[in-house]
C-alpha cells in the first residue's frame, strides 16, 4: 500500500506538470510517449505481436497520431496511416510466413484505437474554449470512480460483477464507482464556475442534471474499460500489463478506463453539451 501512494503522489505531480503544459506542444508529446507505451504493453508482453518490425512500426505510428489535430496539412493523417498499413503488410508479404495475418491485424487495430482514444484531450484542447476542465472531467470519471470503486467494494461488496473476468470486482463497488463519479462530476462544474466567475470574471452556465448523467455515464464506461483491460489479462496470463508504475502495474493498467472515458465524454457533449 505504501508502495502504491508514493507512486500514487509522484504520478499526480506528473500529470500536473503535464496540465500545466496543456497549451504548449510538450502535452502533445507526453499523450504520444502514453500512448505509445500503452501500444507496446498491449502488443508485446500479451504476445499479440512476436514481429520486432511490426511492434515498431506500430509504435511509431503510436507516437505519431496525438499529433495529427495539430497537422497543418489537410489529409496528412490519412496517408501517415495509409503508410502505415502499407509498411505492416509488407513485413506481412516479405517474412516467408513467419507473420500471421493476424499479428498484422491486431496491430494496427490496437495501434489505431488506442492512441486516438487517448488523442481526444488533444483534441478538446484544439476545439473547444473549455478543454482542459472536459481533460479533467475525464480524469475525474476514469480515475476518481475507479478509487471509489475499489473502496466500495472492499468494504460492501457482496455480489460478483463478472467472476470469471474479474473476481474481484463487486456489483456494490461498480454502482459505488458510478455514484461518485456523478458526484465529483457535478462538484467540479460547481468549482469551476466559481473560478471563471472569481478568477476570470467569466459567467459560464452548467446543465447540471446533464453535468450528473453524463458523469454516471463516463464513470459507467470506465468500468467497461476496466472490465476490456482484464479480458486482455485473463486471456493472457497477465498480473499487469507492465511494471513501470510500482505498485500500480503498467500504463495500461491505469488508463484502461480513461481509453473509454474519453471518447464518451467527447462524442456525449456533442449532442448534450454540459456548459452553454
Amino acid at each position: 500500500m505504501k508502495q502504491r501512494a508514493i507512486t500514487a503522489v509522484v504520478a499526480l505531480s506528473v500529470l500536473a506538470v503535464v496540465l500545466f503544459l496543456y497549451n504548449t506542444i510538450f502535452f502533445n508529446i507526453a499523450i504520444a510517449l502514453v500512448g505509445m507505451t500503452a501500444v507496446f504493453e498491449l502488443l508485446h508482453p500479451t504476445g499479440y505481436v512476436k514481429s520486432k518490425l511490426v511492434l515498431a512500426f506500430s509504435l511509431v505510428y503510436a507516437f505519431i497520431v496525438p499529433f495529427f489535430s495539430t497537422m497543418e496539412m489537410p489529409g496528412l493523417q490519412i496517408w501517415v496511416s495509409l503508410g502505415y498499413f502499407g509498411a505492416l503488410f509488407a513485413v506481412l508479404l516479405g517474412s516467408k510466413l513467419q507473420v500471421r495475418f493476424e499479428e498484422i491485424t491486431t496491430a494496427f487495430f490496437i495501434s489505431l484505437v488506442t492512441p486516438i482514444a487517448l488523442a481526444i484531450v488533444v483534441l478538446m484542447r484544439d476545439r473547444y474554449t473549455h478543454g482542459l476542465f472536459y481533460t479533467f472531467l475525464i480524469c475525474i470519471a476514469a480515475w476518481i470512480s475507479d478509487t471509489a470503486a475499489y473502496f466500495t467494494g472492499r468494504f460492501f461488496g457482496r455480489h460478483k460483477l463478472a467472476p470469471v473476468i474479474s473476481p474481484k470486482k463487486t456489483v456494490e463497488g461498480a454502482i459505488g464507482g458510478v455514484a461518485a463519479g456523478a458526484v465529483f462530476f457535478l462538484l467540479s462544474c460547481i468549482g469551476y464556475q466559481q473560478i471563471m466567475a472569481y478568477f476570470y470574471d467569466t459567467q459560464i452556465i452548467i446543465i447540471w442534471y446533464r453535468a450528473i448523467w453524463v458523469g454516471m455515464f463516463c464513470s459507467a464506461m470506465g468500468v467497461v474499460g476496466d472490465l476490456m483491460a482484464s479480458v486482455v489479462k485473463r486471456q493472457t496470463n497477465l498480473k499487469d500489463f507492465g511494471k513501470i508504475m510500482p505498485g500500480h502495474g503498467g500504463v495500461m493498467d491505469r488508463f484502461d478506463s480513461f481509453l473509454f472515458v474519453a471518447p464518451t465524454l467527447y462524442l456525449t457533449i456533442q449532442f448534450f453539451p454540459i456548459i452553454c
